[in-house]
């Protein structure tokens, strides 16, 4: 059953519209159902009224996440957009609202919080959100895959597959589908092996054989407490990062090296 919570927007003393900040919360991360939504929705609430600012709070999953952000960016009195969430959600959020001037604050929601990472504001949303009336604006690098928005990073290969099977493992409500997404990434690993792909850059066509091929939002330069990071998500440049793994053992151990921040 989705958590519906909805605040209507606080007016000041001459009953007109300060502010209208419109809050999504996506009740389907997996930071916010470890902190809990009512919880989120309460602290965001409060923090918000204390400077004054208005706000309706929104929480649910994807259903509610689009239909939140049509009203969100044809809304006249929108002000500004926050967005409790993964990184997905937060992608989601910059591809619907990207050149309609409404600034998107992001509070970390997900589970690796990569974006949240890179932005400095780390991974402790209750922490975020007493911080959030001091944020200001930034700008970020939004990358595009056909009509899918990427603010970090888009995967091609084995490696993606195993990122499906471990999102299904956390959306498992049963032993069956837990053992079922455990043995969907064993398989993917016995069974891994290069796949052709062709890059165009810059007009030239090239070939590279891989079983995963990464396209980073910015190239990375380190990792901390285990997340990649970039110094810089806004300097307009696509980094392309291709494993000379050949089979299993070599893609986990590009993966820990990637971990680890040793990504050239």
């Amino acid at each position: 059953m989705e958590l519906s919570v909805n605040h209507n927007c606080l007016r000041n003393k001459g009953n007109q519209l300060y502010m209208c900040v419109r809050v999504f919360i996506n009740t389907h991360s997996g930071g916010v159902r470890a902190v809990g939504a009512e919880k989120i929705s309460s602290l965001i609430f409060h923090e918000l009224k204390s400077a004054n600012f208005g706000c309706e709070i929104t929480t649910g999953g994807p259903p509610e996440c689009s239909d939140f952000f049509e009203i969100a960016k044809n809304a006249e009195d929108t002000t500004m957009v926050i967005v409790a969430g993964g990184d997905g959600t937060i992608a989601f959020a910059a591809k619907e609202l990207a050149h309609t001037g409404i600034p998107v604050a992001l509070l970390p929601g997900g589970t690796m919080n990569l974006i949240a990472h890179d932005l400095r504001i780390g991974g402790d949303i209750e922490q975020a959100i007493k911080l959030l009336t001091d944020w200001r604006p930034r700008h970020i690098d939004i990358g595009m895959v056909n009509d899918r928005a990427f603010l970090n990073n888009i995967v091609f290969g084995d490696y993606a597959d195993i990122a499906e099977s471990r999102e299904a493992l956390r959306d498992a409500q049963t032993l069956e589908e837990r053992l079922g997404a455990i043995s969907d990434a064993a398989q993917t690993l016995m069974h891994s092996q290069p796949k052709s792909f062709e890059l165009m850059i810059d007009g030239k066509t090239i070939p590279v054989d891989s079983n995963v091929l990464m396209i980073a939002n910015n190239p990375y330069t380190n990792a901390i407490d285990m997340r990649p990071r970039r110094k810089r998500i806004d300097k307009g440049k696509l980094a392309i990062y291709i494993a000379d793994s050949k089979d299993g053992v070599d893609l986990v151990a590009r993966i820990i090296e990637v971990l680890r921040g040793e990504i050239e």
